[in-house]
């Protein structure tokens, strides 16, 4: 009786921590084999959205000085083009992250949000690419406060999100000042 109690309890048991094992060394050896896959991928993306808001850049070092509030990360072009940045400032739905090309004079040459969870349908309508390119041309010596710039316009019925990308741009800005320009 001692031996089929043993069977019952503690073999189903071993079993199942076998199955468990050879299940997480199998979920192990995909990760390891993916994961540069994905690593590159997204490195890929992210330099083509550089490319997108600075199309004169020809590759990208990140920049390894102080990022400023809200500021993400940094990258200058090589051939000293401008930068990219990616900053981050609170809309409606939640963080709204936004790149932006700044040229080597400090006006934005593009703008395009790569993150947001925005309400679909409204507070999306401030990620089209008609409504950022009016960002287009602005510089630190013209960027004010987005209710008193006369040349950006709010998104109506979406002006959280609006203000958001607005603050992820002067953000931008003011990691350009910080940075003393492109050298």
């Amino acid at each position: 009786m001692k031996n089929n109690n043993f069977k019952e309890n503690f073999i189903p048991a071993i079993v199942l921590v076998c199955i468990c094992l050879v299940v997480s060394l199998a979920l192990a050896a995909t990760y390891n084999v993916a994961n540069p896959t994905i690593i590159a991928n997204q490195q890929k993306s992210a330099d083509e959205a550089r490319m997108e808001v600075l199309p004169d850049g020809d590759s990208f070092t990140e920049y390894d000085g102080k990022l400023v509030n809200g500021v993400d990360d940094c990258y200058i072009a090589d051939n000293k083009a401008g930068m990219a940045v990616t900053a981050e400032y609170k809309g409606f739905g939640g963080a709204v992250k936004v790149m932006i090309g700044i040229d080597a004079n400090g006006e934005i040459t593009g703008v395009k949000v790569t993150e947001h969870s925005e309400t679909p349908g409204l507070g999306t309508k401030a990620a089209d690419p008609g409504y950022l390119k009016q960002y287009q041309g602005v510089s630190e010596a013209t960027a004010g406060h987005i209710n008193d710039d006369p040349n950006i316009d709010a998104v109506t019925g979406a002006t959280i999100t609006s203000n958001a990308v607005y603050g992820s741009v002067v953000e931008a800005l003011a990691q350009f000042k910080e940075c003393g320009g492109v050298k």
